[in-house]
């Protein structure tokens, strides 16, 4: 029989506790499904578009000085071939040196009206004007030809990690004498005749080629006599070898 006071005695400890055990699996429920949202997320932001991430790769290692392989892959970075780019070319290309040099040996002989250097491509052009070197229709070098070609023989021999191509030009008015049967042998008697005075002042033959032209590659379209002119020349072009 229950005493008079157990009512005074308040709730069941036993059934408080079993209330108080359950309230806490909500906030359990709610963290793990808030995990399981975070988790979901980053699965999402995490799935990477292979493609496009290979292209942005492609295009940032080909501005830091990566080669293209063949079939249009990106090759191996060597850092250090960047890092010594960047200390060959203070003034944004590494054919600086050489190009100042040309330049102020053709200032120092006067010799801007004749001789015109450019680069193009990674290449150096030192273009001589055909009336400098030979006279009209000959492969005989004419009075003064060889003060130019003196110093374009030092200016290679103090580069030597260039390669030298000798171009003879045309322009497109055929000849045909007893010597020469038309513009190509003209043109390439006169790049070997330069190719073996250049290597008669000490110049390597190894490092050198010679190629006559003909008309085939203009500088201005034919149509007028100052033009043509200006296709006539023999043009020395350095490459600096790999």
């Amino acid at each position: 029989m229950p005493r008079p006071d157990d009512q005074s005695l308040g709730p069941d400890p036993t059934q408080e506790s079993e209330g108080e055990g359950k309230e806490w699996l909500v906030t359990y429920a709610d963290m793990v499904t808030l995990l399981l949202t975070f988790f979901v997320m980053l699965v999402a932001i995490s799935a990477i578009d292979t493609e496009r991430f290979e292209k942005i790769m492609e295009s940032i290692q080909f501005s830091l000085g990566a080669e293209v392989a063949p079939g249009g892959r990106i090759g191996r970075i060597d850092t250090h071939e960047i890092l010594q780019r960047s200390l060959t070319r203070p003034t944004g290309t590494e054919n600086e040196p050489l190009l100042k040099d040309i330049r102020q040996t053709i200032k120092k002989k006067n010799l801007e009206d004749v001789v015109e250097v450019v680069e193009e491509g990674g290449k150096v052009y030192i273009r001589v004007k055909g009336r400098v070197l030979f006279p009209t229709a000959s492969a005989q070098f004419a009075p003064g030809a060889r003060k130019i070609l003196d110093a374009i023989a030092r200016i290679v021999q103090e580069y030597p990690d260039y390669k030298l191509d000798i171009g003879g030009h045309t322009d497109s008015r055929p000849i045909h004498t007893a010597k020469f049967a038309s513009n190509w042998e003209l043109s390439a008697l006169r790049a070997t005749a330069v190719l073996r005075y250049l290597i008669s002042r000490g110049v390597n033959p190894r490092r050198m080629t010679a190629t006559g032209y003909a008309d085939t590659d203009p500088l201005v379209p034919n149509t007028s006599p100052e033009n043509m002119a200006k296709n006539r020349r023999v043009e020395f072009v350095l490459e600096k070898t790999p």
